[in-house]
């Protein structure tokens, strides 16, 4: 279900969350929308009314978790995204709810307002710029409200498709899971871009680093000091000497998580 073809405003950013254990692949469905110039407070007016929405879905079983977050760095008009909207299933994702589905969630909802004039508000103070279907291939951790998440696009190099996820899930992924334990609140995942596809798409890959307040995230992890305890045998200048073989790096952005939904 998503915003401009239905009554449903997926709630989420960049989903962090993952089980040890997780059993199904899981994919996010990301929108980046952009708050029309001089309607920030209407848009944000209708937030609380779009959480009912979510709650809706996820309590149903239709997706995992739902969580939204407002952009840090960059912000402003030169931000592709003033937020982040994500929906994570567990499995591929369904097509989108039919009118009779999104109805009933509307109803169920206790929204207030029509499903026309709360589509007139969002429509009105907001616009998509973009949809993205992602694919989670590994992680640690998870991030809740109030979170801070910064995410690493990736292009990774044509052919070198499988050393990616080896050279990621061999290196920074145990790393990631020792800071997990060791300083609460941290977490990383990795995903690659499933759709649209396409040897033009500016990055195809990604990492989303989250940390629990903003201090944590300028303090940074100790990567020296874990990476000695996680990886004794192995050179970390040398491993991460290797990424500019395998991949390039256009974008990096900052986000804070504004809200989560999960059961």
């Amino acid at each position: 279900m998503t915003l401009f073809k239905s009554a449903g405003f997926l709630m989420g950013i960049l989903g962090c969350s993952l089980a040890p254990a997780q059993q199904k692949t899981q994919f996010l469905r990301l929108q980046c929308v952009k708050v029309a110039d001089g309607k920030s407070a209407e848009f944000e007016a209708v937030l609380p009314e779009n959480r009912k929405l979510a709650k809706v879905r996820v309590d149903s079983g239709r997706t995992a978790y739902s969580i939204v977050s407002r952009a840090v760095y960059p912000a402003g008009r030169s931000a592709a995204c003033d937020y982040h909207f994500v929906e994570a299933y567990d499995g591929f994702p369904p097509e989108a709810a039919s009118p009779e589905q999104a109805q009933a969630d509307f109803k169920k909802s206790g929204i207030t307002m029509s499903q026309e004039e709360y589509r007139a508000k969002l429509l009105g103070s907001s616009y998509l710029v973009s949809q993205e279907l992602w694919r989670l291939r590994g992680g640690y951790g998870d991030v809740s409200k109030g979170s801070y998440v910064r995410i690493n696009y990736n292009k990774v190099k044509p052919g070198m498709g499988t050393e990616y996820l080896k050279w990621e899930n061999t290196g920074w992924k145990q790393l990631a899971e020792a800071a997990a334990k060791e300083i609460p609140g941290t977490s990383w995942s990795l995903y690659t871009l499933t759709m649209p596809g396409g040897s033009d798409q500016p990055y195809n890959a990604m990492t989303v680093d989250g940390f629990p307040s903003w201090e944590a995230m300028g303090k940074g992890l100790p990567v020296q000091e874990l990476w000695k305890k996680v990886h004794p045998d192995v050179d970390y200048v040398q491993h991460m000497g290797k990424m500019n073989t395998v991949l390039d790096r256009p974008r990096v952005e900052v986000f804070r998580v504004l809200d989560k939904i999960a059961k």
